[in-house]
Parts: C-alpha cells; structure tokens; sequence
C-alpha cells in the first residue's frame, strides 16, 4: 500500500563496479538530474514519420502485416530531457499498429521536440 507507483520507464545507473570494457548497470529509483518529468503525464500527439524515419535511398518489398509509422500517434509525454546536442527529447509512451490492424504493442521512447504536438488542430514545431 505505501509504495511509489510504478513507472512507465526504468532507469539505470552505471555501477562503480563497471571498468571502461566491462560496464555493469544497476536499476535506479530516480533519473538523471536533466530529466524533468511531466506530472501528471500529458496527452500529445507524436508525427511517427519524423520519429521512425526510414532510410528515404532504400527500397523495400511493400510488407503488409508490418508496423505502421506513416500516422501520428496519440501518447501520453512522461518528461523532457536534452540530448548532447542541446536539443530537447520528449519520453513519450505511444502505441504502434501493424498495417493489417491486428496487432499492436506500446513503446516509450525518445522522441525529438518537433514531432510533438500538444494541440490536435495545429501541425508539430
């Protein structure tokens, strides 16, 4: 009854143990000092086109019981935290869907601030 609600990621901290060709990781209770969570989480909408971005030079066979990316997904953003360049990343939770729609799975995952957008009728950015 009196424990912290699970959350939707895990973090893990590098190990003192760990030396430069063997590094141990071991599970954290709390995340980076960059990370800034959203609480409570917030509905947005993520353009899975920017985040999953193929390789536009590739040719494939059409697969048509494979997953989904060409839609923006609704998810909830969990929190911010900048990458090495500067540049923010959103931990969104979202669900992917296989094109023939009988399948699907929930992802958190990075996702560059650009692809989020928090308003249903306004384009990301």
């Amino acid at each position: 009854m009196n424990q912290l609600p699970q959350a939707a990621f895990r973090w893990w901290r590098r190990d003192v143990s760990s030396t430069p060709t063997r590094p141990v990781w071991t599970p954290s209770d709390r995340p980076p000092e960059l990370f800034r969570p959203v609480d409570p989480p917030r509905w947005v909408w993520v353009d899975l086109r920017g985040s999953l971005r193929r390789d536009p030079f590739a040719f494939y066979d059409e697969a048509p019981g494979g997953m989904q990316y060409r839609y923006e997904a609704k998810g909830l953003l969990r929190g911010w935290i900048p990458a090495v360049d500067g540049g923010p990343l959103g931990v969104v939770s979202y669900q992917l869907l296989t094109a023939d729609l009988q399948w699907r799975t929930v992802v958190t995952a990075f996702v560059p601030q650009h692809v989020i957008r928090h308003d249903s009728r306004h384009p990301p950015g």
